[in-house]
């Protein structure tokens, strides 16, 4: 059994204590808050034992394997390093860092310690983001690929108002590229990789922040647009045009809808997750690759996160 402690006591943390008690192999065992007030809250509801004010206790712990970080975007790396200084597996929300560099360092201190670090992307644990995978050759030469994923968020009437949550100030590294459009982006590198030519046209606020933009990214055989938003809403799809037909995705990149595929033979729709949200397959998948030791598959998902990571960083460059 791998005993978890979190970092965080907002709503992703209670989707992924939730999910947790799914699993085989992983149980949470204690939460790190600054709050002791939020930190007691959290802890009382889903029944986790200990309770921490001080992470360098939480990660002094013997009885705890692994860290789950969703503190804001700024403090990632520095949490993630302590963690594995302190020879723990680490779990980290979406982005892993505000860079490349540090991404990297992370993952090579983890290969070089024998543990495992992840993002905490729930794309690449999908079981129909892997169906996407398997149907590309059937579309033939990928000529364009469209994702769209616009979320209003409330968080941004707060903006209007005068007030900065961390998700929009630039200080925290928010805003709709690194929050959003991230899934975007994190999908189309797991599925091709880098590109040659990176472009970012964001809609910015007064403070400086992104909360809207489209971002180009140029392969060596076809264009893609990643459109993100936190200002408005709108229709969320993902489509990958090829020579031969198409794949549409209905509904926003981090939820991995039903795969519909279509060529000039007819159409046919494929969907492995009927009966959860994506974190419930996300803690399965790391369920799984945990219990079976699966240092190879957590590397492939490292790359998906550096060559996310690399592009971000070309964008934010712009």
């Amino acid at each position: 059994m791998i005993r978890i402690g979190t970092i965080g006591t907002g709503d992703i943390v209670e989707k992924i204590i939730e999910n947790i008690k799914k699993t085989s192999h992983l149980e949470c065992g204690a939460v790190y808050s600054r709050s002791r007030e939020k930190g007691e809250a959290l802890a009382k509801k889903w029944g986790i034992g200990k309770v921490y004010t001080e992470l360098e206790a939480m990660l002094e712990d013997d009885q705890i394997q692994m860290i789950y970080i969703a503190s804001p975007n700024s403090l990632h790396y520095a949490q993630a390093r302590m963690a594995l200084e302190h020879g723990k597996h680490v779990l980290c929300e979406k982005p892993m860092t505000p860079s490349y560099g540090e991404t990297k360092a992370l993952f090579d201190l983890a290969v070089e310690k024998g543990l495992f670090c992840f993002e905490a992307v729930t794309i690449g644990h999908a079981p129909n983001f892997k169906l996407l995978k398997e149907h590309l050759k059937d579309v033939g030469r990928v000529r364009l690929v469209l994702c769209s994923y616009s979320q209003y968020s409330s968080r941004y009437t707060l903006l209007r108002q005068g007030i900065v949550t961390n998700v929009f100030d630039p200080a925290f590294c928010g805003g709709a590229l690194m929050d959003i459009n991230y899934y975007n982006i994190y999908e189309v590198a797991a599925l091709f990789g880098r590109p040659r030519s990176v472009a970012y046209y964001p809609n910015l606020y007064e403070n400086g922040v992104d909360t809207s933009g489209i971002l180009v990214l140029r392969y060596p055989d076809f264009v893609c647009q990643c459109t993100g938003a936190k200002d408005t809403w709108g229709v969320n799809s993902v489509q990958i045009q090829g020579e031969d037909g198409y794949i549409y995705v209905d509904g926003s990149t981090n939820a991995s809808g039903p795969v519909k595929v279509v060529t000039r033979d007819g159409e046919a729709v494929y969907d492995h997750q009927p009966d959860g949200h994506q974190w419930y397959y996300e803690l399965m998948s790391l369920d799984k690759i945990l219990g079976a030791g699966d240092m190879q598959q957590c590397r492939d998902l490292m790359q998906a996160s550096l060559d996310t990571a690399w592009i971000l960083e070309q964008a934010r460059k712009l």
